[in-house]
């Protein structure tokens, strides 16, 4: 059952209800404070955009490390513990730039090399300024909102869509993949706009949780999503291994190819003269829902796990946002990153000379 959270009476226009999913890993808890979160459509875009590319981007020898995706260095989406947490938020929806939310590693540093608390969340927020690298600027107490067709689509970035390797021309067209009706959204609910972090009634109060809908974990997730790709579209994995099995590798460059091309199609490694087509985004939506409509694998649902009581989450988050909880070190690879690395390992030592 979901978990229902009080707004605190008069402390803000909360005039807005939006259901929202993020990741993160388990330890953190279901409530998004200080963590991006997004509708379906902009998880699933996040998805392509920046995480299944991850096994060939970060092994390329050929591509300096610090040229290499930002999603290398993301502990976030890595974490054997990660779990896709549903939620529903009451917001004021005087919404303010999107913040980038990510996990300090052990040199107190983001994935962009910004000052983060060893294993603890922080937020950056920036301003887009034309012809210039965006600068950091102060974040505002209001959710952050970003309208991912408006920002990364062709209109916006035709400079984003020149590419090399055939992972970053996925990258690059996979916002043609959005449309009008599902233009995909990223959202940042800051701790300053929290709530239930303010004991009386403040300005500041700009969201507050409505409901946990659920928890799953986030192989279970990515697994279900996946099988449901390759039954949709099974000729491109017809050469992979997974096709004898059915079983989705994340890890295996044969499948991530296939998996691109079920999606955007054939083109969607070309540099130029490239249509994305692949399966419709509707589709692909339903399926990247599916684990969160039901408990039934045989409908691709996966079980919910245990929705901590909210005097327990409330307590933990206060401890947390005070300072007096330490935060926890990254968990020891899984068997999904230890293949990773493996893979890495042996595309350096077949072009670099590194030793397998």
């Amino acid at each position: 059952m979901p978990l229902a959270l009080l707004t605190l009476a008069g402390a803000g226009v909360l005039d807005t209800t939006v259901t929202m999913y993020h990741v993160n890993p388990q330890r953190f808890g279901p409530i998004p404070r200080n963590t991006d979160a997004a509708d379906v459509t902009g998880d699933l875009f996040f998805q392509l955009f920046e995480v299944l590319t991850v096994p060939l981007a970060c092994s390329d020898p050929t591509v300096p490390s610090w040229r290499k995706p930002f999603e290398c260095r993301n502990l976030e989406t890595t974490d054997p513990s990660d779990v896709v947490n549903k939620v529903t938020l009451r917001v004021d929806s005087n919404y303010s730039a999107y913040a980038m939310c990510n996990i300090g590693n052990a040199q107190g540093k983001d994935p962009l090399g910004r000052p983060c608390p060893v294993g603890g969340y922080c937020c950056y927020c920036s301003e887009y300024v034309h012809g210039h690298f965006p600068r950091t600027v102060p974040c505002n107490a209001t959710v952050g909102y970003q309208n991912l067709k408006g920002h990364f689509g062709p209109a916006q970035m035709p400079w984003h869509h020149s590419c090399s390797k055939d992972y970053d021309c996925w990258t690059s067209h996979a916002a043609a993949k959005l449309t009008d009706a599902h233009p995909g959204i990223w959202y940042s609910p800051l701790e300053a706009g929290d709530c239930s972090l303010h004991p009386d009634p403040s300005p500041n109060c700009t969201w507050a949780v409505h409901s946990v809908e659920k928890i799953v974990n986030a192989t279970c997730q990515s697994d279900s999503f996946f099988a449901a790709v390759q039954r949709a579209a099974p000729a491109p994995f017809a050469n992979c291994s997974s096709a004898a099995t059915g079983k989705a590798n994340a890890s295996d460059a044969c499948w991530i190819r296939a998996f691109y091309t079920a999606v955007l199609g054939p083109d969607a490694s070309k540099p130029n003269d490239w249509k994305v087509t692949g399966i419709p985004i509707d589709d692909l939506i339903q399926f990247w829902s599916a684990p969160f409509e039901s408990d039934d694998p045989a409908k691709g649902g996966c079980p919910g796990l245990p929705i901590p009581p909210l005097a327990a989450l409330q307590a933990q988050d206060m401890r947390r946002a005070a300072g007096e909880e330490a935060h926890t070190p990254p968990a020891p690879p899984s068997p999904r990153q230890r293949r990773r690395e493996a893979f890495a390992r042996h595309w350096r030592a077949v072009f670099g000379g590194e030793k397998a």
